[in-house]
Order: structure tokens, then C-alpha cells, then sequence
């Protein structure tokens, strides 16, 4: 039997292709709903404060703090119905 030990990189780019192509059903039976919710949280969260941040035309940091735990953020996700979340963005000033 062959054997490959994947780094987390390629976890999660094999994770970003399973969000893309394979049917939520069986991916959530593959990988298990926490690891899938995980994944679909941190895209959720980055893309809404990313277009919120490009639509405001604001200059922010890089640092991202989101005020709930990751727990609370899980239980609260449920696909298909709104998810709401607090996060906290460093605004640069402009020179």
C-alpha cells in the first residue's frame, strides 16, 4: 500500500477543490461537517469583509480579528440561512 503524508497547504487546496466539486453530502461525510464548515466559515468571512473593505474604499491592515470563537461561529452555521459575525479591521490612515 502507498502512502503520501500531505502538508497543510496541500490540505487546503485539496480541501478548496472538494468546496468547489464534490456534492456537500458527501463531502460532509468524507471530511466530517466540522472540517467543511471550518473551511466554508474562513471563505465566508474573508470574501464579505474583503468586498465590504474594497466597496468602502477603505485602507485597512491585514490583520482580521473576528470577535466570536470559532465554536460559537460553528454552531451558529447553518448552510443556506443567514450567518452573522463581528470582525474587527485596523484602519490605515492615509498619508
Amino acid at each position: 500500500m502507498l502512502g503520501y503524508i500531505f502538508s497543510t497547504m496541500e490540505l487546503l487546496q485539496i480541501c478548496d477543490y472538494c468546496l468547489k466539486q464534490i456534492p456537500r453530502d458527501v463531502l460532509l461525510e468524507i471530511l466530517g461537517p466540522s472540517k467543511v464548515y471550518k473551511q466554508v466559515i474562513k471563505k465566508v468571512i474573508n470574501s464579505t469583509v474583503a468586498e465590504y473593505v474594497q466597496k468602502e474604499g477603505l485602507k485597512v491592515s491585514k490583520d482580521l480579528r473576528i470577535e466570536q470563537s470559532f465554536e460559537d461561529l460553528e454552531e451558529a452555521f447553518e448552510p443556506g440561512n443567514i450567518f452573522c459575525f463581528n470582525a474587527v479591521v485596523q484602519i490605515q490612515e492615509s498619508p
